[in-house]
């Protein structure tokens, strides 16, 4: 009976020992694997670090002034790892772009998005000069001679506009209205024109002036640039008119025996040109010097429309009464 539970026992002992062996060898083979994990870890995070140091070495050489030159003979060239060949790759070829240099040195950050809504009024006013041709009034009387210089002189002009941005995008939508007039023209001269017992004068008179004014409503598209800086393409349309008054004058009075007459005539003239058309025209404002700004437009528009011309003409005599007949 003591042989049989001796025998029992040593079996156990035997059983637990191998368990332990067992349990101590599956410790091991979890403390293997993780180890290998963190090596694996390790290994790419040291690659990640050697291709990093590798691309900011290929950038500064890049910047240097054969940048070029060398560029184009490594991307010719096979690399070499670990005695091995490798063909360049794509991702390789870009690195070696200037542009994917700079971007493995600095983060790329996409453009940023248009602002908030945004409007604008503006008034304006100053002087204007029209120029353009001459504008001359001939006048004669008798041997006599001469002309009005009419051209417009300065004169000014004033308008009011919008401009009004939509949010989260670069598109505007603007308008404006202007009125100007050119500095009026004019001038008299008075003739004698006495002979003999008649004594009398011969007067004439001349006057112009311009007036012009135009609106527009046009939609625009931010182009270059962002913010109140930014550079915008626009296309509208535009209503436009243009008128020029003249007016001339030629007065005559005249006295003989004590006996007095006068004549006058005037000629009023109207041309205008009302049309409307497609515009096309750049915008922008260059801030400068701080809270500062240079603000620039431009714009061109091909007007259809109408040109009218209308005279009116008055004739004035002032005669003696004519005597009674004898009765």
């Amino acid at each position: 009976m003591k042989k049989t539970l001796a025998l029992l026992l040593g079996a156990t002992a035997t059983l637990t020992a191998a368990n332990a062996a067992a349990g101590e060898l599956e410790d091991v083979n979890a403390r293997l694997e993780l180890l290998e994990r963190q090596n694996a870890a390790i290994r790419k995070e040291n690659a990640a670090l050697r291709e990093n140091q590798r691309l900011h070495q290929e950038n500064m050489r890049l910047k240097s002034p054969h940048a070029a030159v060398e560029a184009a003979k490594t991307s010719a060239r096979p690399e070499q790892e670990n005695g091995t060949f490798l063909a360049v790759s794509a991702a390789s070829r870009q690195a070696r772009n200037p542009l994917q240099s700079y971007a493995a040195d600095f983060p790329v950050k996409a453009p940023p998005l248009a602002g908030p809504a945004l409007f604008k009024a503006w008034i304006e006013g100053g002087a204007i000069w029209s120029g353009g041709d001459p504008v001359f009034s001939n006048y004669s009387s008798g041997n006599f001679t001469g002309a009005f210089d009419l051209t417009p002189k300065v004169g000014w002009e004033s308008a009011i506009g919008f401009d009004h941005r939509f949010a989260g995008a670069p598109w505007h939508i603007s308008g404006q209205f202007r009125y100007g007039e050119g500095g009026e023209t004019s001038g008299t001269r008075t003739i004698d024109i006495s002979t003999g017992p008649l004594t009398g004068t011969h007067t004439f008179g001349a006057a112009h002036k311009e007036t012009r004014w135009l609106t527009d409503l046009a939609v625009g598209r931010d182009v270059a640039g962002i913010g109140p800086g930014a550079l915008q393409l626009k296309g509208g349309v535009r209503v436009a008119e243009f008128v020029a008054r003249s007016s001339d004058s030629n007065v005559q009075n005249g006295t003989l025996g004590g006996v007095s007459a006068a004549t006058s005539s005037a000629t009023d003239s109207r041309a205008s040109f009302l049309g409307a058309g497609p515009l096309i025209g750049v915008e922008g404002s260059v801030p400068f010097a701080g809270k500062w700004a240079f603000d620039y437009n431009g714009d061109v528009a091909l007007l259809f429309g109408r040109q009218t011309l209308q005279n009116t003409v008055r004739n004035v005599s002032a005669l003696p009464p004519l005597p009674a007949p004898p009765s």
